[in-house]
């Protein structure tokens, strides 16, 4: 296996293991540096998001869930009165501005227990090299549900050569999360999508690196990498 550390535009450090050519790692690299700085890109621009209406919503739950006001949804999605049923889609503005890194609230995005942990979070040092490894991968069955761990709204969704296909969503409070490898047609969520805490995104797929099956847990501030124990712990 090949690993690698490579400085984006932004000085961000993003590590990758994959089989030689060096070349080639040196891409991926690039290409996933890239997606996260779309997504932040996309957040700093203040995209809305969409949110469909499940049983028992309310407008105000709504709100605070997402960091905004009534007053803003209705405005945004051109809403008369306070009436909204299952199924309606709802645009929400600059979702998250008013929330405050210390008002999320964190969970598992798997069911159950953390499984075995097959790649550590942080320094790796193999001989006289030490690189960075920029989240977690934990032993996951194929096919097992992988759920948002807080409130978000999907930045990225899709297939990327050697990782798989992945998940980027931003929590507010300067949090994003990176989640994969999704089994292709699992997927439950599209760019844009506003997820609450507990929702299922997908399915599990084949593992993009190794044999076994497992999930890719990674949680960034402000663009840095974070250990992402409190997801898993």
């Amino acid at each position: 296996m090949g690993m690698i550390t490579r400085m984006d535009s932004s000085g961000l450090p993003w590590m990758v293991d994959m089989p030689l050519p060096t070349t080639r790692v040196f891409w991926l690299c690039l290409v996933f540096a890239s997606l996260l700085g779309a997504a932040q890109v996309s957040a700093d621009q203040n995209i809305s998001g969409t949110y469909t209406v499940i049983g028992g919503d309310y407008l105000s739950k709504i709100a605070r869930h997402f960091g905004v006001t009534v007053k803003e949804i209705k405005q945004a999605s051109a809403l008369k009165t306070d009436v909204i049923h299952p199924g309606q889609k709802l645009t929400i503005p600059d979702p998250f501005r008013r929330l405050s890194a210390s008002s999320l609230s964190w969970s598992h995005p798997f069911h159950g227990r953390a499984g075995e942990v097959l790649r550590t979070f942080g320094p790796q040092r193999n001989g006289r090299i030490t690189t960075r490894r920029t989240g977690v991968e934990i032993a996951y069955p194929p096919g097992s549900n992988i759920l948002a761990p807080a409130h978000g709204v999907i930045r990225y969704s899709g297939d990327q050569d050697g990782y798989g296909v992945i998940v980027i969503m931003e929590h507010g409070g300067g949090y994003v999360t990176v989640l994969g490898p999704f089994e292709p047609t699992s997927l439950q969520v599209e760019t844009g999508s506003m997820v609450r805490s507990g929702d299922v995104l997908g399915r599990t797929g084949d593992p993009a690196e190794g044999n076994r099956p497992y999930l890719h847990v990674e949680l960034r501030h402000h663009n840095q990498a974070v250990d992402p124990s409190r997801l898993i712990d």
